[in-house]
């Protein structure tokens, strides 16, 4: 007998999680894509969700092929999310 897990296509989507950049506490909400990488974050303008985003894929935030490859947009929505997904 074959359980759910075996089924994909029954469970709820997962929401993807919010990163937020430390210390900020408004609602300004990016989409930051670097290759294949997606991640939304919550920060104070471009520039910040560039910052939080390398940080949390592990980049160096100095390193030139992120600066001129990663892009950040602004989301004029709030994103659904778990309560306590924020990073």
């Amino acid at each position: 007998m074959r359980n759910s897990i075996d089924y994909p296509g029954e469970r709820a989507p997962r929401c993807p999680a919010v990163i937020a950049q430390a210390g900020y506490t408004g609602q300004n909400h990016f989409s930051v894509t670097y290759g294949d990488q997606k991640v939304t974050v919550r920060a104070e303008d471009g520039y910040a969700a560039l910052f939080t985003a390398a940080k949390h894929w592990g980049y160096k935030f100095t390193r030139p092929e992120y600066h001129q490859n990663a892009r950040a947009t602004k989301l004029h929505y709030t994103p659904d999310a778990r309560p306590g997904a924020l990073v």
